[in-house]
C-alpha cells in the first residue's frame, strides 16, 4: 500500500486533527454524499446542494453547516492536538504503520437513520468492524494526542456526561469512545422529529444509487483543521483495502 503524498505541513499554532473512516475518492457516496453537504473536504470544491421539495436553498445550508464543517466521514479518532514535539510528519507516520498492521476491513452496508437527533447513515447490520477499527485508533494513535485544554474539559462536561463517559474523557480525550462508540457518518444537524421524519425517506432515496454500492472499500483519512472555526481538509488517505 502506498498512500498519497500529504500536502505541505499545517503551521498554524492551533491545528486541530481527527481520524476519519471515508468513502474512497471515486466512488458513488463519497461524490453524493459530498454533494448533499455542499462540500468536497478533499479537493475544497463547493457544489450546488440538492433541490428538497419543501425545503428553500436555504434551509438545505442551514440543516448542514456542521457536517459540512468536518466533511463527510465517520469519526474513528476525534479531533485533537497534537502532543508537544511532535509533527503532522510524524502523526502520518504513526497512521501508516497503524493501518499496515490492521486485518482486512469492509465498510458495512450503510442506511439512513438518526442518532442522537442527527440524521446519518449507520450500519444496516453489524458495525463490528468499524467499531473495532476505531478502538484501535482511539488507542494505538493516543500518545500522539495533547491533554485537552480546560476550557475544553468543562465544555464537555457541560454537556450531561455519564459517570462513565466522564471517565473515557479525561483518559482518551473524548468520552464517545470504546464500548460508547456509535459508528455513523453525519448527514445533518440535529432535528426536531418532525423535520427528521420529513427528510430522512427523502434522503434514502436520493442516496439510493450510492447505499446500493456493495464494493465495501472505505480509506482511513487524516483530516486537519487550521484554526478553530476552520473547515477541516482531508490531509491524506490511507486505502484499507488489500
Amino acid at each position: 500500500m502506498i498512500p498519497q503524498p500529504s500536502l505541505a505541513p499545517i503551521v498554524t499554532a492551533d491545528v486541530r486533527y481527527a481520524i476519519y473512516l471515508v468513502a474512497p475518492r471515486d466512488s458513488v457516496l463519497w461524490e453524493q454524499a459530498c454533494r448533499w453537504l455542499g462540500r468536497d473536504p478533499e479537493t475544497a470544491a463547493v457544489s450546488r446542494q440538492p433541490e428538497v421539495p419543501g425545503y428553500a436553498p436555504q434551509r438545505v445550508r442551514q440543516l448542514t453547516r456542521s457536517p459540512r464543517q468536518y466533511g463527510f466521514h465517520a469519526t474513528l479518532k476525534a479531533p485533537f492536538r497534537l502532543a508537544h514535539g511532535v509533527d503532522e510528519r510524524q502523526l502520518m507516520e504513526e497512521v501508516a504503520r497503524l493501518v499496515a498492521s490492521l486485518p482486512a476491513f469492509s465498510m458495512p452496508a450503510l442506511k439512513v437513520g438518526r442518532l442522537t437527533g442527527f440524521v446519518a447513515l449507520r450500519a444496516a447490520g453489524s458495525a463490528q468492524e468499524p467499531m473495532a477499527l476505531a478502538r484501535l485508533c482511539v488507542t494505538g494513535l493516543d500518545a500522539l494526542r495533547a491533554p485537552f485544554e480546560a476550557a475544553e474539559r468543562a465544555r464537555r462536561r457541560a454537556a450531561g456526561l455519564t459517570p462513565h463517559q466522564q471517565d473515557l474523557l479525561e483518559q482518551w480525550g473524548y468520552p464517545f469512545v470504546l464500548d460508547e462508540y456509535r459508528f455513523h457518518m453525519t448527514l445533518t444537524q440535529r432535528l426536531e422529529d418532525a423535520e427528521a421524519a420529513v427528510l430522512m425517506p427523502w434522503l434514502q432515496n436520493w442516496l439510493a444509487p450510492a447505499l446500493g454500492d456493495d464494493s465495501g472499500e472505505a480509506d482511513l483519512a487524516v483530516f486537519g483543521q487550521p484554526r478553530a472555526g476552520d473547515d477541516f481538509v482531508l490531509r491524506r488517505r490511507f486505502p484499507l483495502q488489500r
